[in-house]
């Protein structure tokens, strides 16, 4: 690391990797930007003197890890930096790898979900990484850059991982940004924007935005409170404080804008944790696109008891006309002791059916997509059927069911690995997919045979309503039932034929649930 002492300027290289994709949707949909690293490269250019920020975002380029190996070669940065989604933490590590076997003085960083939450067990585990920035990361990346170049000690960064010979040092966590107002718009013109979503089926064209950060609500098992969130030291302990923030409505038209004029984005994914959770702030929202006659997709995580609130006020109303056409709601458990054990209280499932049908009755042009969480500490085969025949009283278009997912950083983490409840400890398989835990009840292997059964239910049991969506006169409505049906064959078809080849087990339905490596992932 010698050689970044006082070198100006300093050459930053942001990676996504290649990845296996998500099967029940298209290559272009899985390529959905990463925007984490627009916001770094924005927030360094403008706080730095001296210092090139560059992306390579593998997914949308198909730059497979050979073609990664000469282009890490030919861009001879000082800092390699990555920050992946939980089930691809080893593919940035590959990377991280990769740049110091071409240049061992490259400094590496990651950063991310994971990382922050798991910085002994990356820095022990995997040499190639030399710093871990925790939780929100402009500030501490920046002093973290400052203070190698400067030559001051790194001790004083606040909010970092890094191995002092055999041991780990954590240091105290810096708070998060109060105002994002303050933040700069995201450094659209790194990322590849014309490569983002255009031939997707869920989000044609689309591009990433992000209106606020963390969540008040204190579910036990979300990443997005434990990554955005604030964390405070207490005790010698870092505790975790749920926080949310938002950008002022006008410097959310300002990012709108961009995208609309200049990259003619007319998709947006709202990557907000909960989107619908300030009505007021919404409405105006809302009014200002309406007045500005923009001509918008959206897609959002909303939750439904809030959007029922909406409704009452007249914003739900507003948002459809504004451009909300895809919700993706938190339905989760169907009964209120189960919502109280996730951390949902004073939830009890009703909220769902009820909205759903609103929607389905008053706003046709909104596709209605939920998801439900299974294997839960309680549950047992009865509990599962009785939370698929209530997805199934809903009025929803597609339902997700998931194994409980024991994230990190998250309350039902601390819980499930104090208790010993947690038996795979391969953060590949932390993909929503792959139950982790058993139940009081059931083990892993039959958590995961009911979960593939309610999926198979949900169409099975019900099929005239299915079909009924694939000749609707609403195109989205009929363009997404026909695609689900389509990459459904398609897996299983996929499936038989690797089966045959004797290249694969077979696992008929069960194959939905594996990630696929695309053909480019090596070359």
């Amino acid at each position: 690391m010698s050689n970044m002492m006082n070198r100006d300027p300093i050459k930053i290289l942001f990676v996504r990797p290649p990845c296996h994709l998500w099967p029940i949707i298209n290559e272009s949909d899985n390529f959905l930007m990463p925007l984490s690293f627009p916001s770094l490269s924005a927030y360094l250019k403008r706080e730095m003197e001296g210092v090139s920020v560059k992306v390579i975002d593998c997914l949308p380029l198909k730059v497979g890890y050979q073609s990664l190996h000469k282009m890490l070669e030919e861009e001879r940065p000082d800092i390699v930096g990555v920050g992946d989604s939980l089930p691809y933490v080893y593919e940035g590590l590959k990377v991280l790898e990769m740049a110091k076997n071409i240049n061992p003085d490259i400094v590496t960083v990651a950063g991310g979900h994971f990382h922050s939450h798991m910085p002994d067990h990356s820095l022990e585990n995997f040499p190639q990484l030399d710093f871990v920035v925790r939780y929100e990361g402009e500030k501490p990346l920046k002093d973290l850059l400052e203070a190698l170049r400067d030559g001051r000690e790194i001790s004083t960064v606040r909010s970092l991982a890094y191995r002092d010979g055999n041991r780990v040092v954590e240091t105290d966590p810096r708070g998060v940004t109060k105002d994002l107002d303050t933040l700069p718009i995201p450094d659209y013109e790194a990322m590849p924007m014309e490569k983002y979503s255009p031939f997707g089926k869920l989000w044609p064209k689309a591009a990433t935005i992000q209106a606020s950060r963390g969540c008040p609500m204190n579910c036990s098992y979300c990443s997005w409170s434990a990554q955005e969130g604030e964390h405070i030291l207490r005790d010698g302990k870092i505790t975790l404080v749920p926080a949310r923030r938002t950008k002022s409505v006008d410097r959310v038209m300002a990012e709108i804008d961009l995208l609309y004029h200049k990259h003619h984005v007319r998709y947006l994914f709202w990557v907000d944790g909960t989107w619908n959770f300030d009505t007021d702030w919404l409405d105006r929202l809302c009014s200002e696109i309406i007045r500005k006659g923009y001509k918008l997709g959206w897609w959002a995580f909303v939750r439904p008891d809030l959007l029922l609130e909406q409704e009452k006020q007249g914003v739900l109303e507003k948002m459809v006309r504004a451009g909300l056409r895809h919700t993706l709601m938190g339905g989760e458990r169907c009964a209120q002791d189960d919502m109280k054990l996730i951390g949902k209280t004073g939830l009890n499932g009703s909220e769902l059916l009820e909205l759903s049908h609103l929607m389905k009755r008053k706003y046709p042009e909104v596709f209605r997509q939920a998801t439900f969480m299974t294997g839960i500490r309680t549950e047992t085969r009865e509990s599962m059927e009785r939370l698929g025949a209530y997805a199934r009283k809903t009025a929803l278009d597609f339902a997700a069911f998931h194994p409980i997912m024991p994230y990190p950083g998250t309350p039902l983490w601390e819980q499930a690995n104090e208790a010993g409840w947690i038996e795979e400890y391969d953060f590949s398989k932390y993909d929503m997919f792959h139950p982790i835990m058993t139940s009081e009840n059931l083990t892993r292997t039959e958590i995961a045979h009911l979960n593939n059964k309610l999926y198979q239910d949900f169409v099975r049991k019900q099929p005239f309503s299915y079909l009924k969506g694939m000749f609707s006169k609403i195109p989205i409505r009929r363009r997404l039932h026909w695609w689900f049906l389509f990459s459904t064959l398609r897996v299983l078809l996929r499936d038989l034929w690797l089966g045959l080849k004797g290249e694969k087990q077979m696992e008929g339905f069960a194959a939905i649930n594996r990630l696929w490596r695309p053909e480019w992932y090596d070359k």
